[in-house]
């Protein structure tokens, strides 16, 4: 087999991610039809709790091409739980997903219309251990670290409770194969059996002086009826990277295997809780995590090396790093993935039909891409040269047939939708679109009001695996109008830490929207760019350049040209309407604080202009107005004007004809299509 950490750059969310869950996805148009693994399994969504109370759900995919649609929606991000998630668990054949807070909040989400709202609420004030859907997904079983044990139905209902008096605490808690007994796992090496309806069957002692941390089957976690269509009936089959050859014992052939994780790193490999000469693997690691894949027939165990002295660098010590084993049923090693995560894997999960595996790690996230079978000498290739190249991008470049070229491609494709925008290339991310159709949902927040920085910060955060991540801020300028600079949030991360704890810490210090990219703004500052307090004020005039024109001597000639957009032609402002050199800016600020935009308005606030403040973009981004009719008896209108931004090449200039007249303020009836109204 192989396995190698997926090229790209690191996801991150703000706070650390502590718990996984994958599940595929079925097109609602098969959702009455037996499900075929291989054909809809390529498309999923990922479930993850962190650390700020807030669950997201990201759209996955293992297609190897570009062209697939997508989703309308790629990311959701749930609120609605007052502490840490600690357990996120889907119910495939329900399609629904279950959530646990660290306070023992459980919610049930469900979906809707494409809207998630929570469906169950369970508070019972104490720390849930472990939350597992039955395999057909009707029952659900929660263990408490109390020792209070519950099972109850899908629809809420409870069948039976207990309480085992225990001097230590509930660990876990899994369902058997069959689903007719329940298995829980306790801090002091204990496993205790109970049956279905809740009668205590045995009580036995596996391990003395280790705690069992996890127990799990070698078995499908859910049986989802799967059908007689071929695997070759996909649209993407590809014998040498997934074919069914990748899977020759089925899953059914396979006796089931009780796996269970001590303290100490051991892992027992049983037939039935009373095995008496189970087979034991010695991993070497602390702090693991062990999860079968859907198939059965191959262990991944996550954690840290204990190697006591790892000797020193040049630079200083050489820091531990998480590792990744993977054995088979009889507990053979099998191969060992090195990563540079220098942070304990707090949860795994398969996905993708067993192509994928989903490693949490602090607030990153990293996905390992998996080969079954023996690795061919052309996959060994490909990750070999894409390891040496930075970008898909680069790929062109290499004189290769255009076969291979493609091929080596797929190495870039991204499983998790949408990939995170790269930190240090921000700029294009925001200015210009995407290549797909998505549709990305952000939320907005206002930081406290400064009277020593001058107007309110904004920053705008894309929502993105239950986190939110910084693309934008802004700020106001003037006390009269609403008035805004638009900046993009600078961060410190260097190119070559893009594995190291500096890139993460940047990302989440650089959602704290008073950190240093605020722009210093006094209030002076602020009432020199209104026209009426610019009059009266009586301070020094400062050397200003005009944002149409951009003839700052300043400024070189190519620039000049490059900034001023070639297709508004120079003409005089009509009487009574704002132009665009209203609104200028002191040289020094726009070098110092790398501006993007300005947003403008008229005194009444109905109508607005973009204005690019940036060397690569076109002067005119666009124009809002707003209108309302007298007493509200008619629907209010906004129409939005937004012309399409395309990267800007010295030698030639290819942007969209765009009529300058939508900024004149004495129209009243202004030619557009995007027209709003609520």
């Amino acid at each position: 087999m192989y396995a190698a950490v997926e090229h790209g750059p690191v996801l991150c969310s703000d706070s650390n991610i502590l718990c996984l869950s994958w599940k595929g996805r079925v097109p609602k148009s098969e959702k009455e039809k037996p499900v075929c693994r291989r054909r809809y399994y390529e498309e999923g969504w990922l479930a993850t709790g962190n650390g700020r109370g807030v669950v997201g759900v990201t759209f996955t995919s293992s297609h190897c091409r570009r062209d697939r649609s997508t989703p309308q929606r790629i990311n959701f991000n749930l609120r609605g739980h007052n502490s840490e998630v600690v357990l996120v668990r889907w119910n495939e054949p329900y399609q629904k997903l279950a959530t646990c807070d660290a306070d023992g909040g459980i919610f049930v989400w469900i979906q809707y219309e494409g809207r998630w709202s929570v469906e169950l609420v369970n508070d019972r004030g104490a720390q849930v251990s472990d939350f597992t859907w039955s395999h057909d997904g009707t029952q659900a079983l929660i263990s408490y670290r109390d020792g209070f044990v519950l099972v109850g139905s899908v629809s809420g209902q409870r069948h039976w409770s207990s309480e085992i008096n225990l001097e230590s605490q509930i660990t876990c808690g899994i369902w058997t194969p069959d689903d007719q007994q329940v298995l829980f796992g306790t801090a002091d090496g204990q496993v205790i059996v109970m049956d279905c309806h809740g009668r205590m069957l045995a009580h036995i002692l596996l391990h003395e002086s280790d705690g069992v941390l996890g127990m799990s089957w070698n078995y499908p976690i859910f049986l989802v009826e799967d059908s007689s269509e071929s695997d070759t009936d996909s649209d993407d089959y590809a014998p040498p990277q997934d074919g069914p050859a990748a899977y020759p014992i089925p899953v059914q052939n396979i006796k089931p295997l009780l796996t269970v994780s001590f303290t100490s790193g051991d892992i027992s490999l049983m037939n039935n809780y009373d095995d008496l000469s189970p087979t034991v693997i010695r991993s070497g690691l602390k702090e693991v995590v062990a999860q079968w894949c859907t198939q059965g027939d191959l262990l991944a165990v996550a954690g840290m090396e204990r190697q006591a002295q790892l000797g020193e660098l040049p630079n200083g010590p050489l820091l531990k790093s998480a590792m990744v084993k993977f054995y088979n049923v009889r507990g053979e090693h099998i191969f060992t993935l090195d990563t540079l995560v220098q942070r304990p894997i707090i949860s795994i999960c398969w996905g993708h039909r067993d192509s994928r595996l989903l490693m949490a790690s602090g607030p990153a996230l990293y996905v390992v891409r998996v080969e079954h079978r023996v690795s061919s000498l052309q996959l060994l290739c490909q990750q070999a040269i894409a390891s040496t190249l930075r970008e898909d991008k680069d790929v062109s470049k290499l004189t290769l047939p255009p076969r291979l070229c493609s091929y080596l491609s797929t190495a870039f494709i991204p499983t998790i939708k949408p990939p995170i925008p790269d930190p240090n290339n921000m700029r294009d991310f925001v200015s210009y679109p995407s290549a797909g159709n998505e549709r990305l949902h952000c939320t907005m927040k206002r930081t406290e009001d400064d009277p020593e920085v001058g107007g309110p910060c904004y920053t705008l955060y894309l929502e993105y695996l239950g986190g939110l991540v910084p693309i934008l801020k802004g700020r106001r300028i003037s006390k009269l109008r609403p008035e805004f600079v638009i900046m993009d949030p600078r961060t410190d991360s260097k190119p070559d830490e893009i594995y190291g704890n500096s890139l993460i810490s940047t990302v989440i210090d650089s959602c704290n929207c008073s950190d240093s990219s605020d722009i210093e703004l006094s209030d002076d500052w602020a009432a020199k760019k209104s026209p009426k307090i610019s009059r009266a004020s009586k301070s020094p005039k400062l050397p200003r350049i005009s944002i149409e024109a951009r003839k700052s001597p300043k400024l070189p000639r190519a620039a000049q040209e490059l900034s001023r957009s070639p297709r508004l032609p120079l003409r005089k402002p009509s009487v009574g309407s704002p132009s665009l050199t209203r609104r200028e800016f002191p040289f020094e600020d726009i070098t110092q604080h790398n501006y993007l935009a300005q947003v403008t308005s008229n005194i009444w606030g109905t109508k607005f202009k973009i204005v690019g403040l940036a060397a690569f973009l076109p002067t005119n981004l666009g124009a809002v107005i707003y209108k309302t009719s007298l007493l509200h008896l008619q629907p209010r209108q906004m129409t939005i004007y937004l012309p399409e931004i395309r990267k800007i090449s010295m030698d030639y200039i290819n942007l969209p004809v765009f009529n300058p007249n939508v900024f004149s303020e004495d129209e009243d009836d202004l030619p557009g299509d995007a027209v709003w109204t609520d």
